[in-house]
């Protein structure tokens, strides 16, 4: 398992590859992208600075509290850019070693592995969809489900309880974080379970504790809607239900969204691969009913239009963070395949023309996986919360006396920024907080007087002291910050 200095230099000089195609978009944007981003900066702030207040509220509590940590080493507003990108490097290094443990007995090991991470790395990102271009409880989770899978699955294999409890420890502590990243595994790790019925009938008392999972599921839902145990198995039976409408945009995401088409190629070379050679095709099985389990589930969807478990936006990730060490094993069999076609031959110098067709093959596969990488469409491309300008007006803002009572009345998009950076509250943010719709209505252009009188109605609704703003409103409030279309009054 240990590398070479040569080989060490190789994973280092991917990672900053990978760093740095993750990091592109805040080149252009130094602040959080998402507005789930936003949201959970909120979140952590208020938990650090009283959790007693705040509670077990929200049911991706373990992500905030990790944040909340963060926040006592880091400004999570102004470090948060670098966060997806450091994350995509744990992410692709556990995959790298994870592969390496898998493969070792392969004399292709350190190339499946390689490769694993930068197909992993090619995977898309997207606002509706996300990835790895934000930090979420989503990306979060990747490389603990890349452990629970591996720890199950090799615990099954060699009959190891220790690795198997690993796993269900695992998947006890992502429940809090990002339960979903547990429960849309349920189908194929119970089918992975019954092909091996003989050691599940032999151990059937050890493997009960997997009940743990859906017994402290409840319990974590029941304390966190503050409702009875059995209220809460109605409800979770009920939400466990994702209707199309499920998330904050509907679209019809497309399979190439995600993943490259010779990233799909290679994927189904490796399952052809694996289960023809019958090479120690058992260690590899969990790796094919992941993929073909969690398109089932896509299928059922577009048929339906639900979705049972995970939402359909989930299980489209799930299903491409599958496929890069499948994809990296089909990569590997064509070049091997094109080395024994080589020795085949009467050619003179056949290992610098292997050499030469391998590093033309690699050069090719990199560009038809990463041609598309930037490519969105328009429906769900980035988009910008805040500028630097409406930083240093929020900034401003958070030196102005603020009460718990008091709002703060702004455009949603500065408003889904602006506890995390004034510590004032909005009256509403885009979709998770408040009534946006009222926060519409006061910003509606208006000519008649800037319709003051439904203004100031407004106002006294949500108890408002602040109006930030990025044209004038002639209604008699006074100015207190004024610069480059960003403008704040006091009530």
């Amino acid at each position: 398992m240990l590398l070479t200095k040569k080989q060490v230099i190789i994973v280092a000089t991917i990672s900053i590859f990978i760093f740095f195609i993750v990091y592109t978009p805040h080149l252009s944007n130094p602040y959080p992208i998402h507005i789930d981003e936003w949201r959970h900066i909120t979140e952590a702030i208020k938990l650090k600075q009283d959790f007693n207040k705040s509670g077990w509220e929200g049911i991706e509590i373990g992500f905030q509290i990790f944040l909340a940590f963060l926040s006592f080493f880091i400004n999570l507003v102004l470090f948060y850019k670098f966060l997806p990108a450091l994350w995509a490097l744990v992410c692709a290094i556990t995959l790298f070693f994870i592969a390496k443990k898998i493969t070792s007995d392969n004399e292709q090991s350190f190339f499946i592995s390689l490769f694993a991470m930068i197909f992993f790395a090619s995977i898309k990102s997207n606002v509706n969809v996300t990835g790895l271009w934000f930090f979420t409880p989503l990306t979060f989770s990747i490389p603990f489900i890349f452990l629970y899978i591996y720890f199950f699955s090799q615990g099954i294999q060699e009959q190891n309880k220790k690795y198997i409890l690993t796993s269900l420890v695992i998947m006890l502590i992502l429940i809090p974080v990002h339960s979903i990243s547990v429960l849309f595994a349920i189908p194929f790790l119970a089918i992975y379970l019954l092909i091996n019925c003989k050691y599940l009938i032999k151990e059937y008392k050890f493997f009960l504790l997997f009940l743990l999972i859906p017994a402290f599921g409840l319990f974590f839902y029941s304390l966190i809607f503050k409702i009875s145990l059995m209220s809460s198995f109605y409800s979770v039976i009920s939400q466990l239900q994702f209707k199309k409408g499920w998330g904050v945009l509907e679209f019809n995401n497309s399979f190439l969204e995600m993943y490259s088409l010779v990233g799909y190629l290679l994927a189904i070379i490796g399952i052809v691969y694996i289960v023809s050679s019958k090479y120690n095709f058992k260690k590899y099985l969990i790796y094919i009913i992941w993929p073909l389990a969690v398109l089932f589930s896509i299928i059922i969807f577009k048929l339906i239009e639900t979705s049972y478990l995970s939402p359909f936006q989930r299980n489209l990730y799930y299903f491409a963070i599958s496929l890069p060490l499948l994809s990296s094993i089909g990569f590997c069999q064509i070049i091997k395949i094109i080395k024994v076609q080589i020795n085949k031959t009467n050619l003179i110098k056949k290992e610098k023309i292997f050499f030469i067709i391998k590093v033309l093959a690699i050069i090719l596969v990199l560009i038809l996986t990463f041609k598309s990488y930037y490519t969105i469409p328009k429906e769900i491309k980035l988009y910008k919360i805040i500028d630097k300008e409406n930083y240093n007006a929020l900034i401003f803002l958070s030196a102005q006396q603020n009460s718990e009572e008091s709002k703060v009345m702004a455009p949603l998009f500065i408003s889904t920024a602006m506890y995390p950076v004034s510590y004032h509250e909005p009256v509403a943010t885009i979709y998770f907080y408040g009534n946006s719709e009222d926060v519409d209505k006061f910003f509606e252009p208006n000519p008649e007087d800037n319709n003051c009188k439904t203004k100031n109605n407004l106002l006294e609704k949500y108890g408002v002291s602040y109006i930030f703003s990025d044209k004038p409103i002639k209604c008699g409030w006074e100015i207190i910050y004024n610069k480059t279309e960003n403008i704040i009054y006091k009530r």
